[in-house]
């Protein structure tokens, strides 16, 4: 019998090493962090903003250059306010990364709202697979679980964690409603199998990786180097793609799914044309929530000519 892929969430005895004490606290941290009334949790959170923005000099001058290719239109003080008002954002979502797990299922659901649910329940009812077609932002952890909590049956690929113990922790809390996780380089097979017999796909688009698997079209005007799978995968399991925004409301103290409309006609015999149309949605998508956008990935790492763009200071 063929093993199965997808990633093994068993808890290894290694695991309790002396060496991963450290991170065996910070999980514990992190479970009374979910029960910390959210208002406290989240203004806890806010103040360590200023404090990553002087510590995190590579991570934060990544996403000064992307802030700067995607919106050149914005001033310096502008892209600024808006590099805070993410970290600010990311902080809230990380110290509330245990909710998860040790909230109780019905209570961390009723955390999560979504908006434009009825565009699944239109794909559900049309009998195909759905592709979720989610960049990623700061809470994309926390609102995807809103899917296989609502029943439907869901697998996804992720790249492992560093820390072996983090990497069990995310992957079981990824799986705590069903579903499987794949690590990517598992490929495609799995996925396509798993969609044919009622499976539906967590897709994250927008990571750059490198010029031999990409193709360039522009996302905020900028060329960058994309992954042409969503329409392959699309035709192959005859599914439909619904583009999502995973995001945090900062007013209501709510995670939130910004949920759009299936992408139509998708796809065509025009492969350039339908990745454009992919990366088109994603600017739709942050186009009123930039703020929750993990800006200090390398994105656009990837340049045209087969040279690559500096991600870190001179």
């Amino acid at each position: 019998m063929t093993k199965d892929p997808a990633l093994d969430h068993k808890l290894s005895p290694a695991l309790f090493h002396p060496r991963y004490w450290l991170t065996w606290f910070s999980i514990a941290l992190l479970a009374l962090l979910a029960w910390c009334p959210v208002r406290l949790r989240d203004a806890l959170a806010a103040s360590f903003a200023n404090l990553v923005i002087k510590i995190s000099r590579k991570q934060c001058y990544a996403a000064r250059l992307n802030l700067q290719l995607c919106f050149p239109a914005l001033s310096h003080a502008e892209r600024e306010a808006l590099l805070y008002r993410s970290l600010c954002v990311g902080l809230k979502g990380f110290f509330a990364l245990g909710e998860p797990t040790f909230l109780p299922p019905s209570l961390f659901l009723r955390r999560i709202k979504p908006n434009g649910w009825e565009h699944v329940e239109a794909a559900k009812a049309a009998g195909k697979p759905i592709i979720f077609m989610i960049p990623h932002t700061w809470t994309i952890d926390a609102c995807g679980l809103y899917f296989s909590g609502m029943g439907l049956q869901m697998c996804t690929m992720m790249h492992s964690a560093r820390n072996p113990v983090y990497d069990w922790f995310l992957n079981r809390q990824r799986v705590r409603f069903g579903g499987k996780v794949y690590e990517r380089s598992a490929g495609l097979k799995p996925i396509i199998k798993d969609m044919r017999n009622g499976y539906h796909f967590f897709y994250l688009p927008d990571q750059d990786h490198g010029h031999d698997a990409s193709i360039f079209v522009p996302l905020f005007g900028v060329p960058k180097a994309t992954l042409p799978a969503l329409p392959k995968l699309t035709k192959l399991a005859g599914a439909v793609v619904l583009p999502v925004l995973a995001t945090y409301n900062e007013k209501n103290y709510q995670y939130e799914l910004q949920i759009r409309p299936a992408m139509a006609p998708y796809p065509t015999t025009d492969l350039m044309a339908d990745v454009s149309y992919m990366n088109s949605e994603i600017e739709v998508l942050l186009k009123n929530h930039p703020e929750q956008y993990m800006w200090f990935l390398k994105y656009f790492r990837s340049l045209p000519d087969g040279t690559n763009r500096k991600y870190v200071p001179e």
